[in-house]
């Protein structure tokens, strides 16, 4: 017969497996493989009249580095170097980005302007996720001649509204279902009824995988459910065992 504190220490064993069913079964990110993108400026604006495809543009596969050296289009002018560098390991499941320009210029129609310096976009990813970072090291906005400081280093997310025109982000980070994160170090909308404008300055993306020879988990809930079974069954077996 089955005493009451034998009882307790078959429910205590149990649940003791469940929990060890649970947490050995680790998170993987949604992709197969790792990717990653860098571009330094891309823009659509002024009704798609002015379009600047993303560049310079690396992708990883297979990555490297691309480099531009001065670049006058669109909105855009600059004689410095402007530098997109993707990487990444299968093996490990990793991957990286940066984008970077040192002094940029803006010119969207005669209302505004920009002026930034110090552009940086990085990031990047393993199995358990991503991290990255957009910054500048000083930057400016002139609407209608009256110039506005914009934050350096600022804080992900980082809103600027700028009345009338339209809103700048800095920072600006977001992940999406694949646990692929996308970091642009300074985005500006303007609104439509100027023309409107989609201008981004330093992009990177990043998304990591399961390691080679790793086996990814289908959903985290799985893990959860098929430990609860498991616990399940182990507690069946030891009470049918002091039954019998």
């Amino acid at each position: 017969m089955t005493t009451v504190p034998t009882r307790t220490r078959v429910l205590a064993g149990a649940a003791l497996a469940a929990g060890l069913f649970c947490s050995a079964a680790p998170a993987f990110a949604a992709l197969t493989s790792p990717e990653a993108t860098a571009y330094v400026v891309s823009a659509d604006a002024l009704n798609n009249n002015v379009a600047v495809p993303p560049q310079p543009l690396s992708t990883y596969p297979p990555g490297g580095t691309q480099t531009l050296v001065g670049l006058t289009v669109g909105p855009f002018a600059t004689d410095a170097a402007l530098t997109a560098t993707t990487a990444g390991d299968p093996t490990l499941g990793t991957s990286s980005a940066s984008a970077t320009v040192d002094h940029l210029t803006l010119t969207l129609g005669p209302a505004l302007a920009g002026d930034l310096t110090g552009v940086q976009a990085t990031c990047s990813a393993d199995p358990n996720g991503a991290t990255g970072n957009g910054v500048i090291a000083s930057g400016t906005l002139t609407v209608l001649g009256i110039p506005t400081t914009l934050q350096a280093n600022a804080p992900k997310n980082t809103s600027v509204t700028v009345p009338g025109l339209g809103d700048v982000t800095l920072n600006e980070q977001s992940t999406d279902a694949n646990d692929v994160l996308t970091v642009n170090a300074v985005h500006i909308v303007l609104l439509p009824a100027l023309g409107g404008a989609n201008v981004i300055v330093g992009h990177v993306e990043c998304g990591g995988a399961p390691a080679a020879g790793a086996v990814p988990m289908i959903d985290a809930q799985v893990g959860v459910i098929g430990g609860s079974l498991a616990a399940a069954a182990v507690l069946g077996t030891v009470y049918y065992r002091h039954r019998a």
